[in-house]
């Protein structure tokens, strides 16, 4: 029985005049993704589902940055010379932010692939922010950003992203994100309206080490929060930190993989999303039939324990990403909600949670 909505929790979005590696570093000439993926797509992607999705949830898409982290002579002269100086740097992701205004005000220029009507779709946005500079410009960077947002874009920003997926030594990672700067910053999402941090690691290209570091961190962040008498940041873990999926289901390393994700699960204020794993084949094929894609998948959804599943796992597409690694090319983000059913079907949970209350509660937005 079809799901009664549907929120899809992580979905990507560029306009047409931000397909080349200066706008983000990944599209390289070729990639499949080099080409407009905006609203217009994703309707299309999802047509010929039985169900909608009521709305989605954007995710940034890593945009380019010229440099680690923004360089400043000594002595800056004002506060203006800061905000130009960050302003410049982080000239992509405030690129990013102006699209994301155009679409919730219902402006649609030329280039960007959607109508004023499709304004209503994106229920919120997770948008980038630099965790890892000192607290006084992480601060000016959001002063920023909200500038640049606007009201209205500002109200829908639910969470914050900074990749950490990309990062291949784990003493760096582990220096990083432990961390007096890290560690303020994130810190600093209690502030906030039920605003999230989302975390993303990778188990199959980077290592599980990324996941364990992740782990230390958000044990490190409930330390120094105590009682919570100020609230307590929410975490959201994305794509079930990318599985190996090419390893037979009983290794040691997937054994390690769902262990740390059902230490993960413990906490009550980490969420998980159940998405992006259509990429986590290779160098194997991806499995082409609905049946296998969901065994391969259950010991990583059934290993986060009942309380979990039913509250704080939810439904992502990681639309248009699912298109590179999945079965059907363009079409596979139908592919993918048949699948997330299965799986469900399979283990008897109630499936609102995952379908939409879930990542209603989390994101606090409705469907």
């Amino acid at each position: 029985m079809p799901p009664q909505k549907l929120l899809d929790t992580h979905v990507h979005l560029w306009p047409s005049t931000s397909t080349s590696p200066t706008h983000h570093p990944w599209m390289t000439p070729g990639h499949p993704l080099a080409k407009q993926q905006s609203i217009s797509e994703y309707k299309a992607a999802t047509s010929t589902s039985p169900i909608q999705p009521s709305g989605f949830i954007y995710v940034e898409t890593d945009r380019y940055l010229p440099s680690p982290s923004p360089s400043f002579p000594p002595n800056p002269a004002s506060s203006e010379e800061v905000a130009a100086k960050l302003k410049a740097w982080a000239k992509e992701p405030l690129e990013e932010l102006k699209f994301l205004r155009r679409i919730v005000e219902g402006q649609p220029a030329a280039v960007d692939g959607f109508e004023e009507p499709d304004a209503q779709l994106m229920k919120g946005a997770v948008i980038w922010a630099p965790f890892h500079l000192p607290t006084p410009l992480f601060t000016h960077y959001l002063q920023i950003a909200e500038e640049v947002c606007g009201p209205w874009l500002w109200s829908k920003v639910v969470g914050f992203r900074y990749l950490l997926q990309g990062i291949k030594d784990e003493g760096f990672l582990r220096e990083l994100v432990l961390g007096e700067n890290w560690l303020g910053n994130v810190l600093r999402l209690r502030e906030g309206r039920g605003r999230t941090f989302d975390v993303g690691v990778d188990a199959h290209a980077g290592g599980l080490w990324q996941v364990e570091v992740v782990k230390d961190m958000i044990c490190k962040i409930r330390g120094m929060e105590g009682l919570g008498e100020e609230g307590r940041v929410g975490f959201v873990i994305n794509h079930l930190c990318k599985p190996d999926l090419s390893l037979p289901l009983f290794s040691e390393q997937a054994q390690i993989h769902t262990t740390l994700l059902a230490t993960l699960s413990l906490d009550q204020n980490t969420a998980i999303k159940f998405s992006g794993a259509f990429s986590e084949f290779y160098p194997s094929p991806t499995p082409a039939d609905i049946p296998t894609l969901a065994s391969r998948l259950l010991p990583y959804v059934s290993c986060l324990g009942q309380k979990a599943l039913e509250t704080r796992v939810m439904f992502g597409s990681d639309w248009p990403v699912c298109n590179v690694g999945g079965p059907k090319g363009e079409r596979s983000w139908v592919v993918w909600r048949e699948v997330v059913g299965e799986v469900l079907r399979r283990l008897g949970v109630e499936e609102e949670g995952v379908w939409w209350r879930a990542g209603c509660e989390v994101y606090g937005v409705e469907a």
